[in-house]
């Protein structure tokens, strides 16, 4: 089993998760993104009005980037650059 390669050295790409105190952390979490990151953001923990503008200014970036996002929760969004694709499974029933 010395052969095995973990799963790290496969893939340069990581998933960072992000849990923004204030506006001024969302800088932070572009820069990830433009190094190739995708973004795991929870702000539900944030006042409404600041979740929002978070929200915008992220989406926003993303968009500028090419790249995409998604709400997977309330409150918590995933936000991919370009290198990354999100696909959506349908769940039946």
């Amino acid at each position: 089993m010395n052969n095995l390669l973990p799963f790290q050295a496969i893939s340069p790409h990581k998933i960072r998760v992000f849990h923004p105190k204030s506006f001024e952390d969302a800088e932070k979490a572009i820069n990830a993104m433009k190094t190739d990151d995708m973004l795991l953001v929870n702000l539900a923990a944030l006042e409404t009005k600041l979740a929002q503008r978070l929200t915008d200014y992220l989406a926003g970036s993303t968009f500028a980037l090419s790249g995409e996002q998604m709400e997977i929760g309330r409150g918590i969004f995933l936000f991919a650059p370009p290198s990354f694709l999100i696909s959506r499974i349908m769940a039946s029933g």
